[in-house]
């Protein structure tokens, strides 16, 4: 891990209540839009929210009958997040690019979200990252990346995405992206100057 990942983890970690009321300001459903029908259509399963923060996406999946796992590595947002659960959460210490602490079970999921996760991962760290994702995808999951298109923020460095780079790395894993968004859509805690496009990434 890097130390501007190291430097992210720590600043999500000390302004953990910011972060907490600020991701459950908005609802998982408006956010995700892009793929509602995924999850109307889909039987519920195993799913891994990685860089889970403050819980929003695990416990909205949760209550639709998910059994979730849910990655944070700020220890102060996941404590805060876990303490307000819901029961079909398991939280868990593990972060990009290794993912190493994840619990034994399950081996694999039905579906895996990176929601702002991705542009915290510097460009070295994503091959591995894509690697081990891939591994942990069952054979018919789905897995969803957003990215974020807009300025750095230094506190808790971003670094350039483009769906390029993410269908290249998709492609060499024998993985298949899909951009959901050809033209970006606004951001839903409403700054102007980020945009966002979300990937659909399937086996095959």
């Amino acid at each position: 891990m890097t130390s501007s990942t190291k430097d992210t983890i720590t600043h999500y970690s000390e302004k953990a209540q910011h972060y907490y009321d600020l991701y459950n300001s908005v609802d998982a459903e408006s956010v995700h839009g892009d793929w509602k029908a995924f999850l109307q259509n889909a039987k519920a399963g195993t799913a891994l929210d990685v860089g889970a923060g403050s819980g929003r996406d695990a416990n909205w999946l949760a209550e639709q009958g998910w059994k979730v796992t849910a990655a944070e590595p700020a220890d102060e947002l996941r404590n805060l997040a876990q303490a307000n659960s819901h029961n079909g959460v398991t939280w868990c210490n593990a972060s990009l690019p290794a993912l190493t602490a994840l619990p034994q079970q399950p081996k694999t999921y039905d579906l895996i979200l990176l929601s702002a996760v991705w542009m915290h991962l510097p460009e070295a760290e994503r091959p591995p990252a894509l690697k081990r994702l891939a591994e942990l995808l069952s054979e018919n999951g789905t897995m969803y990346i957003s990215l974020r298109f807009g300025p750095n923020d230094e506190a808790r460095p971003m670094h350039p995405v483009s769906y390029e780079e993410l269908a290249i790395l998709a492609k060499n894993n024998g993985l298949t992206a899909r951009n959901l968004n050809p033209v970006p859509s606004q951001d839903s805690l409403k700054r102007d100057d980020v945009k966002w496009i979300t990937v659909e990434v399937v086996k095959g």
